[in-house]
């Protein structure tokens, strides 16, 4: 089975289009139709965990979605035979002044209740093609109405070991995309003892937005063992 987790400016919305037969869609808690738990704490990795069961899986998953999918790679190796990594997120990643100032607006603009700038802002910031700019924009809106009222909690991982990852992995960057996520990329490669690296030429954060068909191409390419 093929798991295909979003990227936390989207939802499950953001496969849409992509050829890739046979795949399950995941969405997390607090995005498009999922709601965030009335209380508590909550862990996404343990909620994809859940959704999948204990037959392996090949996991693809953009950005945050992406981090989400090496935490679960790494707790339960043997649960994920292969992964497709559009450039994913690291929870210890440095995050540069440019990323950072970013974050600061984006949360400025949600406690203000600017939710509409605040999706607007995200999608300039992490699109290099203005195609699928008010999707990002409608599915990032619906995702701060979701959240910014919420009393749960979610539980992130602190540090994923990399090390500890069994499945054949593809670390996909866009071209385009901020310096952060190309060191992250390298990280992933150097330390993923199974791992290679492939830039999509001319996309930003969302490849699989910006340049949808070739993103199929490569997850359906590597998946078949190429």
């Amino acid at each position: 089975m093929i798991v295909l987790v979003h990227a936390g400016a989207c939802d499950s919305r953001m496969w849409e289009g992509l050829d890739l037969p046979g795949a399950m869609t995941y969405e997390m808690r607090g995005f498009g139709e999922t709601p965030m738990p009335p209380s508590g704490t909550f862990s996404h990795s343990a909620d994809l965990e859940a959704a999948i069961g204990d037959d392996p899986v090949s996991l693809v998953g953009a950005s945050y979605g992406g981090l989400i999918c090496l935490d679960l790679a790494a707790r339960r190796p043997e649960l994920v035979t292969e992964m497709v990594l559009l450039d994913a997120a690291l929870p210890d990643h440095p995050w540069s002044a440019e990323v950072a100032a970013y974050g600061e607006r984006e949360e400025q603009l949600v406690d203000g209740g600017e939710l509409r700038a605040a999706a607007e802002l995200t999608a300039a910031f992490w699109l290099s093609d203005p195609a699928p700019r008010e999707r990002v924009v409608e599915m990032q809106q619906r995702a701060y109405e979701l959240q910014v009222d919420a009393t749960s909690e979610e539980i992130e991982p602190e540090f994923i070991p990399l090390g500890r990852i069994r499945a054949r992995t593809l670390v996909v960057v866009g071209e385009r995309d901020k310096p952060d996520f190309h060191e992250i990329a390298d990280r992933l490669v150097s330390e993923i003892p199974d791992a290679r690296r492939h830039v999509v030429e001319g996309a930003g954060h969302l490849p699989a937005l910006e340049r949808p068909s070739e993103t199929a191409w490569l997850v359906r390419d590597f998946l078949a063992g190429s």
